[in-house]
């Protein structure tokens, strides 16, 4: 169920570049956050966006193809046919707002660099399953748990693109698409039982304590940015 969206129910003077952000209490499926589930409308019109998930925050996410018109009264529809990883139905409702008389100052995040993303893997992993202990010096694990070294020579090549052992349905990294990347997922603090999100295998990597909410972001940001190395 939803916890929180922008814009809240009956908003007023929302601005005309708004990217609607839906936040549930459970990490939405990705594969059903599209038009049948979360539909923009005014009036009679159907106003098309593009559809993403930001797993981190547990939020479903569209943006409007293009502004949307000034003091015109809008409608956000959304329907059970959104469910969450563990194949929870959201709710049936409709929230309702006004935009305001133009756009809002909205600067474009920068895309962090993957030096930043390995120098969480250093710290985390360094001497670990994935990473040589002279990975400083640039050593290799010759054997990598899980066949994935993530040394500063091989972490890259190794991650993006490359389909996951422990799953056919997805890449590691699939750039552009942090919540369909079976890394972010792997990193994820699941509140399941076993600590792990649905089809998500093995233990919840790093062990010990989860990564904290901004290394998470930045690999996300890494991910969506294009997954560059």
């Amino acid at each position: 169920m939803p916890v929180a969206t922008v814009p809240s129910p009956n908003a007023v003077g929302v601005p005309t570049n708004v990217v609607f952000r839906i936040t549930f209490n459970d990490y939405p499926d990705p594969d059903t956050v599209r038009s049948n589930s979360i539909l923009l409308t005014t009036g009679f019109f159907w106003v098309p966006g593009t559809y993403g998930v930001d797993l981190i925050g547990k939020a479903a996410v569209v943006r409007p193809i293009r502004w949307l018109s000034p003091d015109l009264g809008y409608s956000l529809h959304l329907r059970p046919a959104l469910t969450s990883l563990s194949g929870c139905h959201g709710p049936n409702e409709e929230i309702e707002f006004i935009t305001g008389p133009g756009p809002a100052d909205d600067p474009a995040p920068a895309t962090p660099p993957f030096t930043e993303v390995q120098a969480i893997f250093a710290a985390r992993c360094a001497g670990g399953c994935h990473l040589g202990a002279d990975d400083a010096g640039g050593g290799c694990l010759t054997t990598p748990a899980a066949g994935l070294s993530l040394c500063a020579a091989e972490a890259g090549n190794a991650l993006v693109g490359v389909p996951s052992h422990q799953t056919d349905q997805l890449d590691l990294v699939q750039p552009g698409d942090s919540a369909r990347s079976y890394l972010l997922r792997k990193l994820l603090p699941a509140t399941s039982n076993d600590g792990r999100l649905p089809g998500v295998y093995g233990q919840r990597e790093p062990p010990g304590e989860p990564l904290p909410e901004d290394q998470l972001r930045l690999i996300a940001a890494w991910i969506d940015g294009g997954a560059l190395r």
